[in-house]
């Protein structure tokens, strides 16, 4: 189905564990960037677009140095398909999620295409099908349920709609986790295919605001949300990149475990930032979710 489905993966490293910990980190960062500028006047559509185009230009100033290695023609199909389903949807989902229910409770939904991935690779057969690490996923994504669920503290019924519309956030990273490995062209580097995805990403966003006549909503308010935008950027660019270090590097599987970084992280920046509390339950469904990681990764 796919020209690179029987792609073998460098053994995981200390570096490769060291990337995991810094992409996760830094899309945490992300989300209470977002949701600061959300609240002085910017709305999610519109950061998103601004989120993807100035990492995405960032990172093909930066490529631009050591020129592309793979023609466009090659490369524009992957592009198209991984800006849609690891920048353009996600993001702006997630933006719009994170305005209703905080930077905290937002982040926990990018630990949830975990269990996914895995079955997705596992039908294409980059991963075989082992129990530990089944059972360990299964555990983790057990914990961001139980960081979800609306009878824990700092988790209102209000907040379910939401949070429903925002598990299309996992399933997009999952589905974009195995697309963006098993169609990976041959000769392309990840310092030239990350500036292509965000790019990507944002020209999918560009058209949907002009139909939903939000184009004027790209203007930036003030200065506030001009700084914002341009932290957002660096930390985009350097985000991707190190991303498709990671994925170059690793498994969609082990890729996905960056959510299991992504939850206690914007949970922690949340209270941080924003003063969001949550009961004992919720800081147990990340626990659990710790566990989870400790076994999908034993004796991987």
């Amino acid at each position: 189905m796919f020209a690179n489905a029987s792609l073998s993966f460098t053994r995981r490293d200390p570096l490769s564990y060291l990337l995991l910990v810094a992409v996760g980190c830094l899309v945490a960062l992300m989300l209470p960037l977002a949701r600061l500028a959300m609240e002085h006047g910017l709305n999610a559509l519109a950061y998103a677009f601004w989120q993807a185009l100035g990492g995405g230009v960032l990172l093909w100033l930066w490529s631009g140095r050591g020129g592309s290695s793979v023609p466009f023609r090659q490369t524009r199909r992957y592009y198209l398909v991984s800006g849609v389903t690891a920048i353009a949807l996600p993001n702006a989902l997630a933006f719009l999620v994170v305005e209703q229910v905080g930077a905290g409770l937002t982040a926990t939904l990018y630990a949830l295409p975990s269990l996914a991935t895995y079955a997705l690779s596992v039908v294409v057969r980059l991963e075989r099908l082992k129990l530990l690490r089944a059972l360990g996923l299964m555990l983790g994504v057990l914990g961001c349920v139980r960081i979800l669920s609306p009878d824990t503290e700092g988790v209102g019924p209000e907040m379910l709609p939401w949070l429903m519309l925002g598990l299309l956030v996992p399933v997009s990273l999952a589905i974009g986790n195995v697309y963006r490995t098993v169609a990976w062209p041959d000769g392309a580097t990840g310092r030239q295919l990350a500036p292509g995805m965000l790019l990507a990403g944002a020209m999918v966003l560009l058209p949907v605001l002009i139909v939903q006549g939000q184009l004027a909503d790209l203007l930036v308010p003030n200065w506030t949300v001009f700084l914002v935008l341009c932290v957002q950027a660096g930390v985009s660019a350097l985000t991707y990149r190190l991303f498709f270090e990671l994925q170059r590097r690793t498994s969609p599987v082990f890729l996905s475990q960056i959510g299991f970084v992504v939850a206690p992280v914007g949970l922690v920046l949340g209270y941080l930032m924003f003063g969001e509390r949550f009961g004992l339950d919720v800081w147990l469904g990340v626990g659990v979710l710790m566990v989870g990681v400790l076994l999908a990764n034993r004796h991987n």
